[in-house]
C-alpha cells in the first residue's frame, strides 16, 4: 500500500500593512533588521514583491512620508501568511497597525521586473 503526499497549494495573498501614527523613526530605525528578515523569504519565493507605500511621492533628497507597507506573499493560506509577518522587525517594533491590516486572495494578471529597485 502507497501512502501519496501532496502539497498544499500555494496562492497569491495581497497585504496592506498601514503604520501605527507616529511610527516614522521607530520604521526608519528597524528598517535594516526587516530587510534583513525579509530577504531569505524573498529569496524563498514567498514574498514576490514588497514595499512602502506613501500619500505624494517622497521629495528628492527629504525623509520619505510612509504610511506603511504592501507586499504580495505566496503561501498555502492566510494563516502562514499572517504567521510570517507576526516575525518582521516591524511587528516586533511596534510599527504595523495591525487593527488596520488587510489581506486579499490575488492573481497576478501582469508583472514587470523593477529595474533600479533597492
Amino acid at each position: 500500500m502507497s501512502t501519496s503526499t501532496t502539497t498544499p497549494a500555494k496562492h497569491e495573498w495581497l497585504v496592506i500593512l498601514p503604520d501605527r501614527e507616529g511610527m516614522l523613526q521607530k520604521r526608519l530605525e528597524a528598517r535594516p533588521e526587516h530587510l534583513t528578515g525579509v530577504k531569505p523569504q524573498a529569496e524563498a519565493g514567498a514574498l514576490l514583491f514588497g514595499g512602502a507605500f506613501f500619500d505624494d511621492p517622497p521629495a528628492h533628497g527629504g525623509i520619505p512620508q510612509i504610511k506603511g507597507t504592501v507586499l504580495l506573499a505566496y503561501a498555502e493560506s492566510k494563516e502562514k501568511v499572517l504567521e510570517g509577518l507576526r516575525q518582521d522587525a516591524y511587528t516586533k517594533t511596534g510599527v504595523w497597525d495591525w487593527d488596520k491590516v488587510q489581506i486579499y486572495a490575488f492573481k497576478t494578471a501582469l508583472r514587470r521586473e523593477l529595474v533600479g529597485g533597492i
